[in-house]
Protein backbone atom coordinates (compact mmCIF):
# COMPACT_ATOMS: atom_id res chain seq x y z
CA UNK A 1 0.00 0.00 0.00
CA UNK A 2 2.77 1.99 0.60
CA UNK A 3 3.99 2.12 -3.01
CA UNK A 4 0.78 2.56 -4.64
CA UNK A 5 0.73 5.35 -2.47
CA UNK A 6 3.79 6.51 -3.91
CA UNK A 7 3.37 6.05 -7.15
CA UNK A 8 -0.25 7.88 -6.95
CA UNK A 9 2.05 10.85 -5.28
CA UNK A 10 4.42 10.62 -8.15
CA UNK A 11 1.86 10.54 -11.02
CA UNK A 12 0.71 14.04 -9.49
CA UNK A 13 3.87 15.42 -9.73
CA UNK A 14 4.36 14.26 -13.43
CA UNK A 15 1.07 15.60 -14.26
CA UNK A 16 2.19 18.93 -12.22
CA UNK A 17 5.14 19.64 -14.60
CA UNK A 18 3.42 18.96 -17.26
CA UNK A 19 1.03 21.19 -17.13
CA UNK A 20 3.68 24.12 -16.32
CA UNK A 21 5.16 23.12 -19.23
CA UNK A 22 1.91 22.98 -21.41
CA UNK A 23 0.97 26.86 -20.13
CA UNK A 24 3.98 28.44 -20.42
CA UNK A 25 4.30 27.65 -24.69
CA UNK A 26 0.52 27.99 -24.80
CA UNK A 27 0.56 31.86 -23.88
CA UNK A 28 3.54 32.27 -26.05
CA UNK A 29 1.98 30.94 -28.65
CA UNK A 30 -1.62 32.89 -28.13
CA UNK A 31 0.54 36.25 -27.40
CA UNK A 32 2.15 35.42 -31.09
CA UNK A 33 -1.17 35.16 -32.72
CA UNK A 34 -3.06 37.64 -31.17
CA UNK A 35 -5.34 34.96 -29.33
CA UNK A 36 -6.68 36.44 -26.19
CA UNK A 37 -6.07 35.37 -22.71
CA UNK A 38 -9.26 33.92 -21.94
CA UNK A 39 -9.42 32.18 -25.43
CA UNK A 40 -6.34 30.24 -24.69
CA UNK A 41 -7.75 29.67 -20.94
CA UNK A 42 -10.73 27.98 -22.51
CA UNK A 43 -9.63 26.32 -25.71
CA UNK A 44 -6.06 25.16 -24.97
CA UNK A 45 -5.00 24.99 -21.16
CA UNK A 46 -8.83 24.75 -20.08
CA UNK A 47 -9.33 21.60 -22.60
CA UNK A 48 -5.58 20.61 -21.86
CA UNK A 49 -5.50 20.75 -18.33
CA UNK A 50 -9.03 18.58 -18.25
CA UNK A 51 -7.60 15.64 -20.26
CA UNK A 52 -6.57 14.16 -16.85
CA UNK A 53 -10.39 14.26 -16.13
CA UNK A 54 -10.63 12.29 -19.63
CA UNK A 55 -8.00 9.79 -19.34
CA UNK A 56 -9.70 8.98 -15.95
CA UNK A 57 -13.38 8.72 -17.63
CA UNK A 58 -11.69 6.08 -20.34
CA UNK A 59 -9.72 4.01 -17.59
CA UNK A 60 -12.93 4.39 -15.43
CA UNK A 61 -14.97 2.74 -18.54
CA UNK A 62 -12.43 0.15 -19.21
CA UNK A 63 -12.76 -1.39 -15.67
CA UNK A 64 -16.33 -1.14 -15.69
CA UNK A 65 -16.79 1.67 -13.17
CA UNK A 66 -19.03 4.19 -14.29
CA UNK A 67 -19.56 5.74 -10.97
CA UNK A 68 -16.51 6.77 -10.89
CA UNK A 69 -17.34 8.48 -14.68
CA UNK A 70 -20.36 10.26 -13.19
CA UNK A 71 -18.38 11.56 -10.01
CA UNK A 72 -15.44 12.38 -11.55
CA UNK A 73 -17.36 14.75 -13.55
CA UNK A 74 -19.83 16.56 -11.53
CA UNK A 75 -16.55 16.27 -8.62
CA UNK A 76 -13.90 17.83 -11.08
CA UNK A 77 -16.50 20.67 -11.80
CA UNK A 78 -16.63 21.48 -8.33
CA UNK A 79 -13.68 21.61 -7.52
CA UNK A 80 -12.64 23.92 -10.92
CA UNK A 81 -15.31 26.58 -9.54
CA UNK A 82 -14.46 25.92 -5.06
CA UNK A 83 -11.06 25.17 -5.03
CA UNK A 84 -9.37 26.57 -8.47
CA UNK A 85 -11.66 29.82 -8.56
CA UNK A 86 -10.67 30.00 -4.16
CA UNK A 87 -7.08 29.60 -5.53
CA UNK A 88 -7.89 32.73 -8.18
CA UNK A 89 -9.61 35.19 -6.15
CA UNK A 90 -6.94 34.59 -3.28
CA UNK A 91 -4.47 36.83 -4.27
CA UNK A 92 -7.17 39.39 -6.60
CA UNK A 93 -8.57 42.36 -4.00
CA UNK A 94 -11.22 42.26 -6.46
CA UNK A 95 -11.67 41.20 -10.17
CA UNK A 96 -14.26 42.85 -12.56
CA UNK A 97 -14.88 40.61 -15.62
CA UNK A 98 -14.97 42.46 -19.12
CA UNK A 99 -18.19 43.07 -21.26
CA UNK A 100 -16.65 41.35 -24.00
CA UNK A 101 -15.98 38.09 -21.76
CA UNK A 102 -19.77 37.56 -20.25
CA UNK A 103 -20.40 35.72 -23.07
CA UNK A 104 -18.04 32.78 -22.04
CA UNK A 105 -20.07 32.94 -18.50
CA UNK A 106 -23.32 33.22 -19.79
CA UNK A 107 -22.76 29.88 -21.64
CA UNK A 108 -21.00 27.92 -19.17
CA UNK A 109 -23.92 28.50 -16.74
CA UNK A 110 -26.23 27.67 -19.67
CA UNK A 111 -24.67 24.51 -20.47
CA UNK A 112 -24.76 23.46 -16.62
CA UNK A 113 -28.25 24.13 -16.82
CA UNK A 114 -28.65 21.96 -19.39
CA UNK A 115 -26.50 19.26 -17.86
CA UNK A 116 -28.51 19.47 -14.72
CA UNK A 117 -31.40 18.10 -16.47
CA UNK A 118 -29.68 14.91 -16.86
CA UNK A 119 -28.87 14.72 -12.80
CA UNK A 120 -32.55 15.11 -11.49
CA UNK A 121 -34.29 13.41 -14.52
CA UNK A 122 -34.46 9.59 -15.03
CA UNK A 123 -32.97 9.79 -18.98
CA UNK A 124 -30.00 7.70 -20.17
CA UNK A 125 -27.98 9.58 -22.17
CA UNK A 126 -26.91 7.43 -25.33
CA UNK A 127 -25.80 7.84 -29.16
CA UNK A 128 -28.93 9.48 -29.49
CA UNK A 129 -27.80 12.76 -27.53
CA UNK A 130 -24.28 12.58 -28.99
CA UNK A 131 -25.64 15.32 -32.15
CA UNK A 132 -26.96 17.80 -29.77
CA UNK A 133 -23.54 17.80 -27.23
CA UNK A 134 -21.75 18.32 -30.28
CA UNK A 135 -24.14 21.29 -31.36
CA UNK A 136 -24.03 22.83 -27.86
CA UNK A 137 -20.19 22.42 -28.27
CA UNK A 138 -20.04 23.83 -31.29
CA UNK A 139 -22.09 26.95 -30.59
CA UNK A 140 -19.41 27.65 -27.57
CA UNK A 141 -16.80 27.41 -29.82
CA UNK A 142 -18.25 29.64 -32.45
CA UNK A 143 -19.19 32.62 -29.89
CA UNK A 144 -15.40 32.15 -28.39
CA UNK A 145 -14.11 32.68 -31.79
CA UNK A 146 -16.35 35.90 -33.21
CA UNK A 147 -15.08 37.86 -30.21
CA UNK A 148 -12.24 40.19 -31.05
CA UNK A 149 -8.33 38.85 -31.10
CA UNK A 150 -5.82 41.26 -29.12
CA UNK A 151 -2.58 42.71 -30.38
CA UNK A 152 0.08 40.17 -31.61
CA UNK A 153 3.58 40.75 -29.93
CA UNK A 154 6.65 39.49 -31.61
CA UNK A 155 9.41 37.32 -30.74
CA UNK A 156 12.72 36.89 -31.56
CA UNK A 157 13.73 34.29 -29.58
CA UNK A 158 14.45 31.07 -32.22
CA UNK A 159 12.74 28.82 -29.14
CA UNK A 160 9.27 30.45 -29.28
CA UNK A 161 9.09 29.33 -33.27
CA UNK A 162 5.79 28.56 -33.73
CA UNK A 163 6.02 24.97 -34.82
CA UNK A 164 8.16 24.46 -31.61
CA UNK A 165 5.68 25.56 -29.36
CA UNK A 166 2.83 23.37 -30.65
CA UNK A 167 5.37 20.63 -30.19
CA UNK A 168 6.19 21.24 -26.60
CA UNK A 169 2.67 21.36 -25.84
CA UNK A 170 1.29 18.41 -27.66
CA UNK A 171 3.91 16.38 -25.42
CA UNK A 172 2.93 18.30 -22.15
CA UNK A 173 -0.59 16.94 -22.91
CA UNK A 174 0.48 13.61 -23.85
CA UNK A 175 2.22 13.35 -20.65
CA UNK A 176 -0.27 14.67 -18.37
CA UNK A 177 -2.73 12.02 -20.47
CA UNK A 178 -0.47 9.20 -19.26
CA UNK A 179 0.33 10.05 -15.89
CA UNK A 180 -3.12 10.59 -14.98
CA UNK A 181 -4.10 7.10 -16.56
CA UNK A 182 -2.16 5.78 -14.15
CA UNK A 183 -3.06 8.37 -11.58
CA UNK A 184 -6.57 6.61 -11.50
CA UNK A 185 -5.45 3.22 -11.55
CA UNK A 186 -3.61 3.82 -8.23
CA UNK A 187 -6.75 6.12 -6.56
CA UNK A 188 -8.67 2.79 -7.31
CA UNK A 189 -6.34 -0.18 -5.80
CA UNK A 190 -5.95 2.52 -2.29
CA UNK A 191 -10.27 3.18 -2.52
CA UNK A 192 -10.34 -0.80 -3.01
CA UNK A 193 -8.22 -1.25 0.30
CA UNK A 194 -10.17 1.26 2.55
CA UNK A 195 -13.22 -0.23 1.17
CA UNK A 196 -14.55 3.38 -0.58
CA UNK A 197 -17.32 3.28 -3.03
CA UNK A 198 -16.84 4.16 -6.62
CA UNK A 199 -18.79 7.82 -6.70
CA UNK A 200 -17.19 8.67 -3.61
CA UNK A 201 -13.72 8.00 -5.09
CA UNK A 202 -14.98 9.81 -8.23
CA UNK A 203 -16.00 13.16 -6.91
CA UNK A 204 -13.02 13.36 -4.18
CA UNK A 205 -10.05 11.60 -5.00
CA UNK A 206 -10.00 11.59 -8.88
CA UNK A 207 -11.85 14.92 -9.07
CA UNK A 208 -9.59 16.20 -6.69
CA UNK A 209 -6.29 14.84 -7.74
CA UNK A 210 -7.65 15.64 -11.34
CA UNK A 211 -8.25 18.99 -10.81
CA UNK A 212 -4.65 19.36 -9.51
CA UNK A 213 -3.48 20.77 -13.16
CA UNK A 214 -6.22 23.44 -13.37
CA UNK A 215 -4.73 24.75 -9.16
CA UNK A 216 -1.27 24.76 -10.43
CA UNK A 217 -2.45 26.68 -13.94
CA UNK A 218 -4.42 29.08 -12.42
CA UNK A 219 -1.62 29.85 -9.71
CA UNK A 220 0.98 30.28 -12.77
CA UNK A 221 -1.49 32.11 -14.48
CA UNK A 222 -2.30 34.84 -11.34
CA UNK A 223 1.33 34.99 -10.89
CA UNK A 224 1.62 36.05 -14.60
CA UNK A 225 -0.93 38.74 -14.19
CA UNK A 226 -2.82 36.72 -16.59
CA UNK A 227 -6.41 36.55 -14.87
CA UNK A 228 -8.33 35.85 -17.68
CA UNK A 229 -6.02 33.23 -18.68
CA UNK A 230 -7.29 32.14 -15.29
CA UNK A 231 -11.12 32.18 -15.75
CA UNK A 232 -11.01 30.92 -18.76
CA UNK A 233 -9.04 27.85 -17.52
CA UNK A 234 -12.30 27.44 -15.31
CA UNK A 235 -14.61 27.71 -17.93
CA UNK A 236 -12.83 25.83 -20.37
CA UNK A 237 -12.17 23.03 -18.08
CA UNK A 238 -16.04 22.63 -16.57
CA UNK A 239 -17.55 22.69 -20.07
CA UNK A 240 -14.92 20.13 -21.19
CA UNK A 241 -15.76 17.81 -18.55
CA UNK A 242 -19.83 18.50 -19.39
CA UNK A 243 -19.31 17.78 -23.09
CA UNK A 244 -16.51 15.65 -23.54
CA UNK A 245 -16.28 13.47 -20.62
CA UNK A 246 -20.60 12.84 -21.29
CA UNK A 247 -19.48 12.26 -25.04
CA UNK A 248 -16.78 9.97 -24.12
CA UNK A 249 -18.77 7.55 -22.02
CA UNK A 250 -21.81 7.59 -24.41
CA UNK A 251 -18.93 6.79 -27.03
CA UNK A 252 -17.33 3.57 -25.27
CA UNK A 253 -20.09 2.53 -22.97
CA UNK A 254 -23.03 2.77 -25.20
CA UNK A 255 -25.13 4.96 -22.61
CA UNK A 256 -24.58 6.60 -19.32
CA UNK A 257 -26.94 7.38 -16.74
CA UNK A 258 -26.20 10.37 -14.36
CA UNK A 259 -29.32 10.37 -12.64
CA UNK A 260 -28.79 6.61 -11.25
CA UNK A 261 -24.97 6.79 -10.35
CA UNK A 262 -25.24 10.23 -8.61
CA UNK A 263 -26.97 10.82 -5.00
CA UNK A 264 -28.68 13.83 -4.30
CA UNK A 265 -26.19 15.83 -2.34
CA UNK A 266 -23.44 15.96 -5.22
CA UNK A 267 -26.26 17.04 -7.73
CA UNK A 268 -26.93 19.58 -5.65
CA UNK A 269 -23.96 20.82 -4.36
CA UNK A 270 -23.04 20.76 -8.82
CA UNK A 271 -26.02 23.20 -9.58
CA UNK A 272 -25.43 25.59 -6.69
CA UNK A 273 -21.90 25.82 -6.70
CA UNK A 274 -22.23 27.24 -10.64
CA UNK A 275 -24.88 29.42 -9.78
CA UNK A 276 -23.19 30.87 -7.46
CA UNK A 277 -20.25 30.90 -8.93
CA UNK A 278 -21.90 32.52 -11.88
CA UNK A 279 -23.41 35.32 -9.50
CA UNK A 280 -20.58 36.44 -8.44
CA UNK A 281 -18.76 36.89 -10.99
CA UNK A 282 -21.47 38.75 -13.01
CA UNK A 283 -22.76 40.64 -9.43
CA UNK A 284 -18.93 41.78 -9.68
CA UNK A 285 -18.52 40.01 -5.57
CA UNK A 286 -15.39 38.39 -6.25
CA UNK A 287 -12.56 39.28 -4.32
CA UNK A 288 -10.20 37.74 -1.29
CA UNK A 289 -13.56 37.02 1.05
CA UNK A 290 -15.32 35.39 -1.95
CA UNK A 291 -11.96 33.32 -2.28
CA UNK A 292 -11.99 32.17 1.42
CA UNK A 293 -15.45 31.29 1.33
CA UNK A 294 -14.97 28.93 -1.67
CA UNK A 295 -12.00 26.91 -0.33
CA UNK A 296 -13.53 26.71 3.08
CA UNK A 297 -16.79 25.85 1.33
CA UNK A 298 -14.74 22.73 -0.59
CA UNK A 299 -13.10 21.58 2.26
CA UNK A 300 -16.78 21.23 4.26
CA UNK A 301 -17.36 19.18 0.76
CA UNK A 302 -14.83 16.70 0.73
CA UNK A 303 -14.64 16.29 4.58
CA UNK A 304 -18.53 15.73 4.50
CA UNK A 305 -18.28 12.59 1.78
CA UNK A 306 -16.51 10.88 4.35
CA UNK A 307 -18.45 11.39 7.45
Amino acid sequence: MALQIFLLISSLGIMIWACDSAINNAVMLGKKFGISDLFIGIFVIGIGTSLPEFAATIQAIQIGAPGIVAGNLVGSNIANILLVGGVMLLPISSYKIENKNKVSLHYFIFISMVFSIALFINIKLSYFTIPIIIIILGIFLYLELKKKSEKKENYEDKNSNNSLLIIKIIISFLILYFSSKYFIGYARNISTYFGIVDTIVGVSIVALGTSLPEVITTIIAIYKKKNNLALGNIIGSCVANITVISLIAIILGGSINFYELLDNFNKVVFILTALIFYAIMIGKFANKITAIVFLLLYLIYILTLYM
